[in-house]
């Protein structure tokens, strides 16, 4: 045997009502933050045009430095930060490059740049043994993980 209980089944279509509702007005917040994060990436885009053509004009270095420090924040050690550096540079790296890198934004803590370019040599040389990298000139090594497999 059933029993009707009406209060429930109101209370209860209330709250689904109610549900539907809040999750609508979510749903159209996300599409404003959507369509404000597509403005902003045009915005970037726009401006960065914008300066890159400007600096031509002048015949200044164009430059759109990356931000270094977050990317490579999260890598633990420095072969790992060599990886990185690797994969954003199109697979090629060089010793001179990645020291800059690693050594001016402060990755590498030795008082000397010469000893910071010896540690990145060092574990560019050890990487190529691995195999993780192959050593395509002096000073510049290209990331086998980049290249494409032809099998």
């Amino acid at each position: 045997m059933s029993v009707n209980n009406h209060s429930y089944e109101e209370q209860t279509r209330r709250l689904l009502a109610e549900a539907q509702s809040e999750l609508k007005a979510e749903e159209g917040e996300m599409d404003l933050v959507r369509d404000r994060i597509s403005t902003l990436v045009q915005e970037v885009k726009a401006y960065e045009t914008a300066l890159q053509g400007y600096l031509r004009r002048k015949g200044k270095d164009i430059t759109t430095e990356l931000d270094w420090v977050n990317l490579l924040r999260n890598q633990e050690t420095h072969k790992k930060r060599l990886e990185a550096i690797a994969k954003e540079k199109g697979g090629r790296i060089r010793v001179s490059e990645a020291t800059d890198i690693l050594y001016t934004k402060g990755f590498i803590k030795s008082k000397k740049r010469s000893t910071a370019y010896a540690m990145v040599q060092s574990y560019l040389a050890d990487m190529a043994e691995a195999g993780d990298f192959q050593k395509v000139a002096p000073g510049e090594y290209e990331f086998i993980g980049a290249q494409q497999k032809f099998t």
